[in-house]
């Protein structure tokens, strides 16, 4: 979802302003995986802007780097939702976080190991992670006639009490054939099930994807507030927010949003959620882009 279908997002938005394109470097780790990592460095355009996957990120070891540099290239990481004590390189000019809470981190961490010696590149970007392109374009829209809601992901992610079983349906699209067979089902549910354990621990962050995939059907999450970005892209009054993930928590959220729907809260909700699509919409992940270049290469148009 960060590379060919960002690549799908962004394209038409971009034309012939940037040249997009995905080269697939080896990963083999034995000697001759080392000489064509060397030898796909060599072969890549000049002065280019290298968008490193988080998958990718093997690959960039200290030799490959240095060839990609040499040769005038600029590199940016995406971490996604990886561990960043871990993956934080040292090889990047630049580091892309994929949501507020990971770019707060990225900061923090920075700080810490350029504490003593600067190491480590201290610019961060944010490029929001947003929905699964199928869903992009309102391809799906929610009906907004009764209340449904909807668990849309991988069944054993889910955590519901006996009650809720009985009042929220589950989709499964824990692998692509499954969102293949369900995602079209999505534009039969007003409200989307999106309560997740409170503990992630480190820094380690998963992008608010479920939330995001509500707000590109026109729908209305039910989360808890503590998780990430939730409160950021929804707003601090965001009426259908959890004060927790605990079972009575939820039952009492989802109570509520059964008896306001169709109210004030309810469109105040929807017009929430509207705009947090507005943030991974194409256009705006597009001038996201523009501006990572406009970093990275200082002779860039600037607007």
């Amino acid at each position: 979802m960060r590379a060919h279908q960002l690549i799908e997002l962004i394209a038409p938005e971009l034309g012939e302003e940037i040249d997009l394109s995905i080269s697939l470097a080896p990963r083999k780790s034995k000697l001759w995986g080392k000489i064509a990592r060397r030898l796909w460095a060599a072969r890549q355009p000049r002065d280019a802007i290298f968008f490193v996957t988080k998958s990718a990120l093997p690959v960039l070891r200290p030799e490959v780097a240095a060839i990609l540099k040499k040769r005038g290239g600029k590199i940016c990481v995406d971490y996604v939702d990886g561990d960043l004590d871990r993956l934080l390189s040292p090889a990047a000019d630049l580091h892309i976080a994929s949501s507020y809470q990971s770019e707060r981190q990225l900061h923090d961490l920075i700080a810490e190991r350029n504490a003593n010696a600067p190491s480590v590149s201290p610019k961060v970007h944010t490029i929001l992670h947003g929905p699964d392109i199928r869903l992009a374009n309102q391809a799906v829209r929610a009906q907004q006639d009764t209340f449904r809601m909807v668990y849309f992901g991988d069944p054993l992610n889910c955590r519901m009490s006996a009650a809720q079983q009985g009042e929220i349906d589950v989709l499964n699209a824990a692998h692509a054939e499954d969102f293949d067979a369900t995602f079209e089902a999505l534009g039969d549910y007003s409200a989307h099930y999106c309560v997740r354990p409170d503990a992630q621990g480190g820094r380690v962050t998963k992008p608010f994807t479920k939330g995001m995939i509500a707000a590109a059907c026109g729908a209305v999450p039910l989360v808890n507030r503590s998780v990430p970005d939730a409160e950021a892209l929804l707003g601090a009054d965001y009426p259908y927010f959890t004060e927790g993930d605990d079972d009575a928590a939820v039952e009492a959220a989802f109570q509520k949003m059964a008896a306001e729907f169709g109210g004030p809260n309810w469109t105040q909700a929807l017009s929430a959620t509207q705009a947090m699509a507005a943030r991974v919409s194409a256009p705006a992940i597009a001038e996201r882009f523009r501006e990572l270049v406009r970093i990275l290469m200082p002779d860039y148009p600037q607007d």
